[in-house]
């Protein structure tokens, strides 16, 4: 019995699978991390091959057959490399966090704010002035690993723990950074990753 899902996704790794197979990690809203089956994606014919790049954000259709999920469509995709080619600091920035979700996130358990908290950062990225960029890495981060349960929420941080990466939330994380920092490093100590 398969069973087709239709979510936002944002593709964290890929590798080669097969003959012009590729077998993608996929971070999505509805179903969590999953690892998916793109049948001919790397062959220059796919019309997949182009939304299955590391680093795009989009809509994906999957369809869960006996065994794996596979990808058979996606669209509304844009990739965050691209978009962020002429502004290599910010390039690095979204690298490291897509890095940091491919570490820390394992298996189908859907959180519909973890990802919301990702993709939200991709998207404000490229529109941020280059002097917020690190609070905004900074945050994310911070999200991503309280979100996981590895930094307690307490009153510090509860301002900044909702999906915002504007104006005002940056300037708060500028003026919290060593604290914050602080707690980042704590949670990744007791995750043992």
């Amino acid at each position: 019995m398969s069973r087709e899902i239709t979510t936002r996704g944002l593709v964290i790794g890929r590798r080669s699978a097969g003959e012009g197979s590729l077998r993608i990690l996929l971070y999505t809203d509805a179903l969590g991390l999953v690892e998916a089956l793109a049948k001919s994606a790397r062959e220059e014919r796919s019309k997949l091959r182009a939304h299955l790049q590391e680093g795009t954000l989009g809509t994906y259709t999957l369809v869960r057959g006996r065994d794996v999920w596979r990808v058979t469509g996606a669209y509304k995709t844009q990739n965050a490399y691209l978009v962020l080619r002429e502004r290599p600091e910010n390039l690095e920035v979204a690298a490291r966090v897509i890095g940091t979700v491919r570490q820390f996130v394992r298996g189908e358990d859907t959180d519909p704010y973890l990802f919301q908290c990702v993709a939200g950062f991709l998207e404000a990225l490229p529109l941020l002035q280059q002097e917020t960029v690190a609070q905004a890495e900074c945050v994310v981060v911070l999200r991503v690993l309280s979100a996981l349960g590895y930094v307690r929420s307490d009153i510090t941080f509860a301002g900044l723990l909702d999906t915002r990466y504007d104006a005002e939330t940056l300037e708060e994380v500028s003026r919290m950074r060593p604290a914050l920092v602080r707690a980042i490093n704590e949670g990744i100590a007791a995750s043992g990753l």
